[in-house]
């Protein structure tokens, strides 16, 4: 697309920026702070204007950040390698990352400060603050990273601040509520409902604990699997009901709990009993993941499935290998 050509008289609002490129407000919001791109004018009543340059421009940064650069590296490179109007193409911008002529991001020293300001923002019981340093550093920073290295972190800061009676029992709950609102969203938009797959995922019943499984099923999404989320505190007969159903290629099963962890066992044996009794063995696997099977690796043996790893990361790969030889249903997504 040649920039050059497009229209750079101020016409779309906030609004239909949005509509027109996908991209959250907030993000592209977040651009124009910390880069400048894109440019938008303003109204005598401070509201901002877009032009079709803008809306290609932050189209051109979206698609560039879906194929891998992170933000700062496709602004550097629009900005270095821009001709006339017109863009690098993505084997370009690739290629001169890969060269050294766009130096990656301090990455870890980011995604610090953000998980200290999250942190301190829900210890201060401030939902708007922290909020707001999620957005941008959504809007800078892998969705990923941002999830592990700041949300994740978030919870494992607070925790270990009620442990040492930093903090009350109040601000780990609020905190954890935050954070699984915000994992949520995000999991909304990654499109769950289409992929390959299916897979189900579960907390068995009496587990309350959802968040390690929902991360994984995030980062899953976006690899593109079809998720069928079931959530926290799942009786045994609705989930073999739902995997009856379904016949999904792998079953997600997370718990933190020891009670938990006897559930999932049972839950995995039957899983598998019932498999094998249709004939269908090997075509729907159980994964298995959480706390309790870390501190306790010897209950890992007496689960009838695969072990996810010690983190989402690790889960990926776990169900990329389990489920490479599993047949598609009839019936998938294409």
């Amino acid at each position: 697309m040649h920039f050059d050509r497009l229209k750079s008289d101020p016409v779309y609002n906030t609004r239909a920026v949005v509509q027109r490129t996908g991209v959250p407000a907030d993000t592209f919001r977040a651009w124009e702070r910390r880069y400048g791109v894109p440019r938008p004018m303003r109204t005598a009543g401070n509201q901002r204007l877009y032009s079709e340059r803008d809306v290609a421009t932050i189209g051109w940064l979206r698609d560039r950040t879906r194929e891998g650069l992170t933000i700062s590296q496709a602004v550097a490179l629009f900005r270095s390698e821009e001709e006339p109007g017109v863009p690098p193409s993505i084997s370009e911008a690739l290629d001169a990352v890969r060269g050294g002529r766009v130096s990656p991001p301090v990455a870890g020293e980011r995604l610090a400060a953000f998980r200290d300001e999250v942190v301190e923002a829900l210890v201060g019981f401030d939902a708007a603050r922290a909020d707001r340093a999620v957005e941008e550093a959504i809007a800078l920073l892998p969705v990923e990273d941002v999830c592990l290295h700041v949300l994740q972190a978030v919870l494992v800061e607070i925790g270990e601040r009620w442990v040492r009676g930093e903090v009350g029992i109040s601000s780990e709950h609020y905190a954890s509520h935050f954070v699984m609102r915000k994992i949520g969203t995000l999991f909304n938009l990654s499109q769950p409902e289409s992929g390959r797959g299916p897979l189900v995922a579960a907390c068995p019943e009496g587990e309350l604990h959802e968040v390690g499984l929902l991360l994984t099923c995030l980062f899953l999404s976006r690899r593109g699997y079809r998720i069928v989320y079931l959530g926290a505190n799942l009786p045994l007969a609705d989930l073999l009901d739902t995997v009856e159903r379904i016949r999904p290629a792998m079953v997600l099963l997370s718990t933190s709990t020891w009670q938990g962890a006897q559930q999932l066992i049972a839950a995995s044996r039957e899983i598998d009993a019932r498999v094998s009794r249709d004939g269908l063995s090997g075509q729907t696997v159980v994964g298995f993941g959480g706390h309790i099977f870390l501190s306790d690796p010897d209950l890992r043996e007496k689960v009838a499935g695969v072990f996810l790893g010690q983190n989402a990361d690790e889960a990926i790969r776990a169900v990329d290998q389990a489920v490479a030889g599993i047949p598609a249903p009839v019936d998938a997504p294409r």
